[in-house]
């Protein structure tokens, strides 16, 4: 129902229509005019409703593009002031000797069981996804040529540099960690291991293909004596073998066979790559490697070996070089802070396995 108001529109349109009619404009074309009318109208709503819509939009874009800068400085200012307490900190360890002491002696306490913890962590991820394992096989291709160790104390290896035999060791903490000394202990080992041990429990042509075992002769150089050696796994008298084990499939089975030493300290951590050479007794001379960690241990699993222990560059001045021979399940104890070893030479067939500790 119309109210006052709408009556001097309705009387408007009537005049409109009138006059339509006296320009003698059929009723069908007073309504196309009509129509025509409100259509214009309404496409004119529509733009002015859509600029208001966009400018809405635009002002909520830029609402939120200053919410992103606000937390942009936010962030960017704690970064800064993070970066420079890291800056004061380190600065305060480096120069401040006490201070160095204490973090020193305390984080040691604190590496280990987080290793441990994230290690155990990991483990459903590496259950789930078996084939992560292979980047613990990844290791530092270009070392740092500008690293050294700090200032050494060579007096250890100067006073005594002799091996010292022992059996049940229960000092070792007190007497021989991260000294220098050198320790053969002979009953850590309970029996040999040989060669042929390892080549019944892992598949020796897997390991050489994906390159973390290596064979080396100077009679049988040909492919054709290679591929024989991987499909036979025997030893000729000049034949060497260098393997690096880091895969956690073989490094599980080489555990059960050259198992954690009963004198390594409980609270710490025995790293993960482990190192086997193979020789025959004619075989030439090679270094061994520098290990994950210092303190290395050298276990004679069949044969014998006889190693060099070399000072090193530090300690060059002042200590000499001793001459080792380790007999079968003997294990030698030593660090390569203080001494590279060199195997010279061994008799029959040798099986060497090393590992390292923290």
């Amino acid at each position: 129902m119309m109210t006052a108001e709408d009556y001097p529109v309705v009387d408007r349109l009537e005049e409109i229509w009138r006059t339509g009619q006296e320009l003698g404009l059929s009723q069908a074309q007073i309504h196309h005019v009509f129509d025509s009318v409100f259509n214009e109208e309404k496409e004119k709503e529509a733009i002015i409703s859509k600029s208001h819509g966009s400018t809405d939009y635009k002002r909520t874009i830029q609402d939120i593009a200053r919410m992103i800068t606000s937390y942009l400085k936010i962030f960017t200012k704690f970064l800064v002031f993070l970066t420079a307490v890291c800056i004061v900190v380190f600065i305060v360890i480096s120069l401040h000797n006490p201070t160095r002491k204490l973090v020193t002696r305390n984080i040691q306490d604190v590496i280990y069981p987080f290793m441990t913890t994230l290690r155990y962590l990991t483990l459903p991820i590496l259950t789930r996804y078996p084939h992560l394992s292979q980047w613990y096989s990844e290791e530092c291709l270009v070392p740092n040529v500008f690293y050294d160790q700090p200032s050494i104390d060579c007096m250890p290896c100067s006073k005594d540099p002799q091996p010292i035999k022992t059996a049940g060791l229960q000092n070792f903490t007190d007497m021989y960690y991260n000294n220098g000394r050198i320790i053969i202990v002979t009953d850590a080992m309970l029996q040999n291991m040989t060669w042929g041990d390892l080549t019944k429990e892992l598949d020796i042509k897997q390991e050489f293909e994906i390159g973390a075992f290596k064979y080396f002769s100077e009679t049988n150089t040909s492919m054709e004596a290679l591929r024989w050696f991987v499909k036979e796994e025997t030893i000729n008298s000049d034949d060497h073998i260098e393997w690096r084990i880091n895969r956690l499939e073989t490094l599980h089975v080489v555990r059960q066979i050259f198992p954690r030493m009963y004198f390594i300290p409980s609270e710490t951590e025995v790293a993960l790559h482990r190192f086997v050479y193979v020789d025959g007794p004619e075989a030439d001379s090679y270094p061994l490697p520098l290990t994950e960690f210092a303190n290395v241990v050298l276990i004679q699993g069949e044969g014998k070996s006889v190693l060099t222990l070399s000072p090193s560059s530090h300690c060059q001045d002042i200590c000499n070089s001793v001459t080792v021979t380790l007999d079968t399940t003997h294990v030698l104890f030593f660090n390569w802070i203080y001494w590279r070893p060199v195997r010279v030479g061994g008799e029959s067939i040798s099986t060497l396995a090393m590992s390292s500790f923290y």
